[in-house]
């Protein structure tokens, strides 16, 4: 052999010992992993498939990998396919590898090796991206909802190599001959993926007009009463104020005909229930419970509506003002 060619030989079979040492890269590793799908109210849960991705737990060092044919498959242990929340209440899941794709089954072994490993590792840091989505699931609780998949890994990745391949990552017990089909699958490298979803407490509010008419002085006014329905969250203990509105005069409601300098004024109350003379307000006890209302009191499930009545007032001891058409808006709010 001549001396050049000679060197060169022996300089490859040192890079081939230095790379096949101690210190080379692992190909693929196996980690536990999470995927939060967010969080929603219950009623947006309830009309409306909540969607996200995340890890499948396995990763890969997509530059050694792409040296050679890889093999890797995928297989699901265990899973109730469900999220679980307070007192037991649960929501449906499908976990698939592509998004909106199908479920993966249980105990059914998934050969992914015909995927490009380019396409299979296109989550972040190279990892095997995993879909996650619900079913629509009404009258839940609001809170923390988990769920997990046990996966089992089953690879046989390039680990060593420059122009070929000198060294395969592969999982426990896998054996297979070089670029070929396994002949062992072995144990494969399990993990768990955890999911979770967050369900908001979310209330539904029916607040009709309040119209007094129309009278030539003040005191000619009578008292109205209207009924405002809330239906909440199930499971949901709530409080319901009502705002001084867009004219007050201190803590006195007044609506108001005009704009500007021009403006004038109405004074009005609004009081508690239809006999009430306790003012509906915001803060504190001026607030009324979910359990003081006049249909429904108490906590329901998020079906169920609940109704407050309430007496609406022109106040009395007031000049009559200018004729006109008088207006005011009392925001509606709803505390957990």
């Amino acid at each position: 052999m001549p001396p050049l060619t000679r060197r060169l030989a022996i300089a490859l079979a040192l890079a081939a010992a230095a790379l096949l040492g101690p210190g080379r890269a692992a190909a693929c590793t196996v980690s536990a992993a999470s995927t939060n799908l967010g969080s929603a109210s219950s009623y947006t849960v309830a009309s409306t498939s909540q969607a996200g991705s995340g890890s499948a737990g396995l990763q890969c060092d997509v530059t050694l990998a792409l040296l050679a044919t890889h093999y890797i498959a995928l297989r699901v242990d265990a899973s109730t396919f469900q999220l679980t929340g307070p007192g037991g209440q649960t929501i449906p899941f499908v976990a698939s590898l592509t998004q909106n794709g199908p479920q993966l089954p249980l105990n059914t072994l998934q050969n992914l090796s015909s995927t490009p490993l380019l396409t299979l590792l296109g989550g972040a840091g190279n990892t095997v991206p995993i879909y996650f989505r619900t079913t629509a699931t009404p009258a839940l609780r609001a809170g923390t909802y988990t769920g997990f998949l046990d996966l089992r890994w089953y690879y046989s990745v390039c680990s060593v190599g420059v122009v070929a391949c000198l060294s395969y990552s592969n999982s426990p017990g896998l054996t297979r001959p070089l670029a070929g089909t396994p002949t062992l699958l072995g144990t494969g490298a399990p993990v768990r993926i955890t999911v979770s979803l967050v369900v908001q407490n979310d209330c539904m509010i029916t607040a009709p007009a309040a119209t007094f008419g129309s009278a030539p002085l003040v005191g000619s006014f009578n008292p109205i009463t209207r009924t405002i329905l809330i239906r909440c969250s199930a499971g949901a203990a709530y409080s319901v104020g009502l705002d001084d509105g867009a004219n007050a005069d201190g803590s006195v409601r007044r609506m108001r005909a005009g704009t500007g300098a021009a403006a004038s004024y109405l004074r009005y109350e609004i009081y508690k229930t239809a006999g009430s003379t306790e003012r509906w307000g915001a803060t504190g006890t001026a607030r009324r419970s979910s359990a003081s209302a006049e249909s429904n009191p108490g906590i329901y499930d998020s079906v169920t509506s609940q109704g407050y009545t309430y007496r609406a007032a022109i106040l009395p001891g007031q000049v009559t003002p200018p004729a006109g058409d008088y207006a005011d808006t009392v925001r509606v709010d709803v505390a957990f």
